[in-house]
């Protein structure tokens, strides 16, 4: 595997990490997490859907 394809894997598997995490949280606790400015950046890195979804 190249490393292009390696980094490309490690990206993947850590965006879906942290769209589990956030996707496990409350609407509460996602809007808490969302203000804290490095989480925010690193979901937005990572391309983390953060948009509240209607019920």
């Amino acid at each position: 595997m190249t490393w292009t394809k390696k980094a490309e894997a490690v990206y993947a598997e850590t965006k879906n990490a942290l769209q589990t995490v956030f996707d496990a949280l409350n609407q509460g606790q996602q809007n808490k997490i969302l203000k804290n400015e490095e989480v925010k950046a690193l979901f937005d890195r990572y391309g983390v859907v953060t948009e509240q979804k209607e019920e």
